[in-house]
């Protein structure tokens, strides 16, 4: 059996500022969701997609530094579709795991072209 391919590309616009928070292992984690506008047809406002994305790492470490809410931002990643049980009730998760990030804000050109992020994920668990 061949492998499939999964990767996002989007650009968007941060809805908040980016979440951080550590492993047990002291990994850093960045949590933020990046919202997509379609195309606005005659007559009706533009469709809007959220995308919950998650970056590891380095990366991580950048997004929280340098990402402010309404920050434009072009992200790659894969998408991971989690299943979970919150209150007796089966939910599921998407989310996209970040592989690399380009801040799309002028002011921000400078630090994206000289700022190396590694996006390796993890699955370690995070705590509060």
């Amino acid at each position: 059996m061949t492998a499939g391919l999964n990767r996002m590309i989007l650009t968007g616009h941060l809805t908040r500022d980016p979440e951080i928070r550590f492993t047990k292992q002291e990994i850093p984690v960045a949590r933020f969701t990046v919202a997509v506008n379609g195309i606005k047809r005659k007559d009706k406002d533009a469709d809007v997609q959220f995308f919950n994305c998650v970056a590891w790492r380095g990366l991580a470490n950048i997004c929280g530094e340098y990402l402010k809410k309404g920050s434009l931002v072009a992200i790659e990643g894969k998408l991971q579709i989690k299943s979970y049980e919150s209150k007796g009730l089966k939910k599921q998760a998407t989310e996209i795991i970040v592989d690399n990030m380009m801040m799309l804000d002028k002011k921000f050109a400078k630090v994206a072209a000289s700022s190396p992020a590694d996006g390796v994920t993890e699955d370690d668990e995070i705590f509060a």
